[in-house]
């Protein structure tokens, strides 16, 4: 969120504040022992199969290194005045971390990751659980300090994440409430270009200033396991959304 005064803000020591938190994440831990292994690491908010991915992009969205964490935490100001071994922030007051999450088995998982880095780097946490249509609401209200979110892409653009940044849609798509005229700009030039190399640039410039100040961190993208019996025909998962029933048919058969 940020609104929030705490992790919220455009200012260098706000920005490193994200970015060490995220940096501290080991985010193919969280794949091997929460996934399964089923997902990779998300190298920006763009999904795959659409325009603006570039399987090719690479960024710090992905990187975990508790050493750059601590840096950049000790370069700005975030240190331990008091010995208790955890972290203040720049002006004296305490630095906590509150996280929104759910109440259920997979949260759970991933609180403990969250919980594993953030205490390697010396920065507190508290889990704030609720249920996922409440932490919604509040997220949009902009209540929130912190929140895990996915989402799945009903279409094939890949500016449709980009919304998440858009600062028009804050309260909306974009629940981080990160305004960035910068960002803005480059948003509205995709909107008036059509697809090709010239369109691709744009995108990687999108990317590179969504990472640059970190107001989401992008996990993963994730694998989906299809069952179908013999007889179902024509199925095909679709790459974005989730329709697919009028593409489909049955044969005759006995499944006594």
């Amino acid at each position: 969120n940020q609104d929030n005064p705490v992790v919220g803000g455009y200012t260098p020591e706000k920005v490193a504040l994200r970015r060490a938190i995220f940096l501290s994440y080991d985010l193919q831990r969280e794949i091997d022992l929460v996934y399964r292994g089923a997902a990779i690491r998300a190298q920006s908010i763009v999904n795959p199969h659409g325009t603006g991915y570039d399987p090719a992009f690479r960024s710090d969205a992905s990187v975990c290194s508790p050493a750059r964490a601590k840096a950049l935490l000790d370069l700005y100001g975030y240190i331990d005045r008091d010995g208790d071994g955890w972290r203040e922030q720049p002006d004296g007051q305490p630095l906590l971390i509150e996280m929104a999450t759910q109440a259920d088995g997979l949260a759970r998982q991933i609180d403990e990751q969250w919980k594993k880095a953030l205490d390697a780097i010396g920065v507190r946490v508290e889990f704030k659980p609720a249920k996922w249509p409440e932490n919604l609401k509040a997220a949009r209200a902009g209540k929130l300090m912190m929140w895990r979110v996915g989402s799945t892409s009903t279409l094939s653009d890949g500016q449709q994440a980009l919304q998440r940044l858009y600062g028009p849609e804050s309260g909306q798509a974009n629940i981080a409430r990160f305004r960035l005229k910068a960002f803005d700009e480059v948003f509205d030039r995709l909107t008036l270009m059509a697809d090709g190399p010239e369109r691709e640039a744009v995108f990687a410039q999108a990317k590179r200033l969504a990472v640059a100040y970190a107001p989401y961190r992008a996990h993963l993208h994730q694998y989906a396991d299809v069952v179908a019996h013999p007889w179902l025909v024509g199925y095909r998962r679709p790459a974005f959304g989730y329709e697919f029933w009028n593409h489909v048919d049955i044969l005759p058969h006995d499944d006594a």
